[in-house]
C-alpha cells in the first residue's frame, strides 16, 4: 500500500510510508487532514479488512485508535485497487517530532501512567469487540502519553468464536504479549492496576473467561 495527505487548502502530497503515521494529542485532534491508503491488487483484501475493522471497533467505542472514514472505494487510475480515507494524520513519527512508538521515550510521571491507561484500555476495548491484531503499531505523544494506535491491515476479528480455536487463542496471547511488552518494567505495577479497572465487571461488560484467562497469565503473574 501507499499513502497521500489531502487537505481541503492544499493540494495532495505523496508519502512513501506504508504506515499511516498519526497525531497525538492537539496534533490529531486537527481533522483538516485525512490521510489515503491505496492498496496494491495483492493487498485489497487486507486494506479493505482494515477499514471494516475499524469501523467496527468505532462502533464498539474502541478508544486510541485511527478512524477509517466512509467505505473503501475503486482506485480510480487502476482496476483491482482500493483506497480508503483515514484519520487522524501526522507527516512524523520521530521523537524529535514529539511522537514516539515507545512509552519508555514519554515524559516521566503522568505523561507515562496516561501511556500506560491508554494501551491498556486500548487492548481491552479491542478483545471486548472481538479484535486482535499481530502487529501492534502505537504511536504516542514525548508531551502528554496519549496514544493512537493504527496500521490494522493484520487485524482479525473472533466474534462468535467460544470457545476460542487453537488460532485464534495462539493470535490473542501474541497481541496481549505484545501489548504487555509496551510497558516498561518500572511501570508493570500501574498497568496491572488499570488492567483490573478494566476488567472489573460491575463496571464494563464482561470478556470471554478465556480472554481473561489470557490476559491475567500474561499481565498478572
Amino acid at each position: 500500500v501507499f499513502s497521500f495527505l489531502t487537505n481541503p487548502n492544499n493540494s495532495q502530497s505523496p508519502s512513501s510510508d506504508n504506515t499511516l503515521q498519526q497525531k497525538t494529542e492537539n496534533k490529531w485532534n486537527d481533522q483538516s487532514n485525512v490521510a489515503i491508503k491505496v492498496s496494491w491488487k495483492r493487498s485489497r483484501a487486507s486494506v479493505e479488512n482494515e477499514c471494516n475493522i475499524l469501523q467496527t471497533m468505532e462502533r464498539h467505542a474502541v478508544p486510541h485508535v485511527e478512524q477509517c472514514l466512509g467505505r473503501p472505494n475503486p482506485y480510480p487510475h487502476e482496476d483491482g485497487r482500493v483506497m480508503i480515507a483515514l484519520s487522524p494524520v501526522v507527516t512524523s513519527s520521530s521523537t524529535a517530532d514529539g511522537i514516539t512508538s515507545s512509552i519508555a521515550n514519554v515524559n516521566r510521571g503522568k505523561p507515562r501512567d496516561i501511556a500506560v491507561k491508554n494501551a491498556v484500555e486500548t487492548m481491552v476495548g479491542m478483545l471486548r469487540a472481538g479484535i486482535y491484531t499481530i502487529d501492534v503499531q502505537p504511536l504516542f505523544s514525548v508531551e502528554t502519553g496519549e496514544a493512537v494506535f493504527i496500521d490494522f491491515t493484520e487485524a482479525r476479528q473472533f466474534v462468535g468464536s467460544s470457545p476460542l480455536s487453537p488460532s485464534d487463542a495462539s493470535a490473542i496471547v501474541g497481541f496481549c504479549t505484545e501489548m504487555a511488552a509496551l510497558v516498561p518494567e518500572t511501570l508493570r505495577d500501574a498497568a496491572r492496576e488499570c488492567l483490573a479497572l478494566e476488567l472489573d465487571g460491575a463496571n464494563n461488560p464482561p470478556l470471554p473467561e478465556e480472554v481473561v484467562d489470557i490476559l491475567e497469565s500474561i499481565w498478572m503473574d
